[in-house]
């Protein structure tokens, strides 16, 4: 779930030596009101920021978006994780800076490739939205990463958006990390008019042909295929078969009609969102106890079961048992969650509790609840991106072009 993005609240969080420092290594022009400009004064930084000649605030305006999606304790580690992946430590420089805004752009500023790659695979390793679909059941099946592989895959599903008069040109990104494959793969989406302003102010429409995006996630160890492709269930299978096919040399699983598959990986994260719905009479959700492994292990696993009247404790317990610096985030996987809802039915005073498991891939022992309490529990599971329903179709056609946040 996005967190809410102002401007003005993010250069609040940003010290003004590194947006100087910003500036610079993008050689963007300032002039007497930003050298006048004093640590702390956002309303004039804001006000200078805005008083920028169209390209270069523009520049520094997406500079601050991608800071923003990237400040958070999730955000953070991933990119320490990734620059450690390309040979450096970051950890002691990150922590001598205040706050994660200031250290989203000291990353940036220093290490900007891998400042973005990181982006990408935090927002991958985080599927959430109707868009996202989990298989399982691949069973530890390797998978081909070579050039030939790539390219056959890259073609072939370029190919099959032809067919939609779309695709005709391709770019496939492959990363591999922690035993998980990534590959986000570009393709041309529908010629749009864009109606904007020139640099001269006046307004203007022209021809634009973005790009969308398939991506897929494909977790050896767990045996799972996260994949992100708009349309209907048939024309996402279709999408699915084309990685098995070239990457993974078979078929998939073979799965039971209807079944439904459980995302608990992202709750490894406290910062998830659990959020309650007072419009549905849910005030309050905790996780009770949860059952966590390691890559590295996966036949080793820890259960955590907390003081259930203590919020966050089982992310208490977590950071005690599994400390970040020994146990990166991105190494550990959530098998089993009990969850607590408290709720209230429409138009009593009683608030009731709801607790129940959800153990991964595919295991929810909500079926054997009764029908009110079944059904808070599973809107509950949708809105948090947690539970996907395997006999649902999407009311996307195909045809519409992928619009993620990455």
């Amino acid at each position: 779930m996005a967190r809410p993005y102002a401007p003005q609240a993010v250069l609040r969080q940003l010290p003004l030596a590194l947006i100087r420092t910003f500036l610079n290594q993008n050689e963007i022009a300032t002039g007497p009101d930003w050298d006048a400009l004093v640590e702390g004064d956002t309303r004039s930084l804001c006000q200078a920021w805005t008083d920028l000649p169209p390209g270069p605030r523009e520049g520094v305006e997406q500079m601050l978006r991608h800071v923003h999606d990237m400040a958070s304790d999730a955000g953070v580690r991933a990119l320490i994780a990734e620059v450690l992946f390309r040979g450096r430590d970051v950890a002691d420089d990150l922590a001598a800076l205040d706050g994660h805004h200031a250290r989203a752009l000291w990353v940036l500023i220093n290490y900007a490739p891998t400042f973005h790659t990181a982006r990408q695979l935090l927002a991958a390793a985080s599927p959430i939205g109707r868009f996202w679909n989990l298989t399982t059941g691949f069973d530890g099946r390797p998978y081909d990463a070579s050039r030939q592989a790539l390219q056959d895959l890259r073609l072939a599903v370029a190919r099959l958006y032809r067919e939609q008069g779309r695709g005709h040109r391709c770019t496939l990104d492959p990363y591999e990390r922690h035993g998980r494959l990534y590959l986000f793969l570009y393709l041309d989406d529908y010629t749009q008019t864009h109606v904007g302003h020139n640099d001269r102010g006046h307004l203007v429409r022209y021809p634009l042909r973005p790009a969308f995006e398939v991506v897929y996630v494909y977790d050896r160890a767990e045996g799972t295929l996260d994949q992100f492709t708009q349309g209907d269930r048939r024309w996402r299978h279709t999408v699915r078969d084309l990685f098995c096919e070239h990457v993974l040399h078979g078929d998939p699983p073979v799965a039971a009609p209807g079944r439904r598959s459980y995302r608990l990986n992202g709750l490894i994260d406290r910062t998830f969102p659990l959020g309650a719905d007072p419009a549905a009479g849910v005030h309050a959700v905790t996780v009770r106890k949860m059952r966590v492994g390691s890559v590295g292990t996966p036949g080793r696993r820890v259960v955590l079961e907390a003081d259930p009247d203590r919020a966050g404790d089982v992310y208490d317990m977590l950071d005690a048992h599994f400390p970040v610096a020994q146990f990166p985030r991105d190494d550990l996987r959530v098998s089993l969650v009990t969850f607590t809802v408290r709720y209230r039915r429409a138009g009593e005073e009683r608030e009731r509790s709801l607790t129940f498991d959800v153990s991964a891939p595919d295991a929810c022992n909500l079926k054997s609840m009764p029908d009110d309490q079944r059904e808070v529990g599973e809107r509950c599971l949708r809105q948090w991106g947690i539970l996907e329903d395997g006999d649902g179709d999407d009311p996307g056609d195909g045809f519409a072009g992928a619009d993620r946040a990455a």
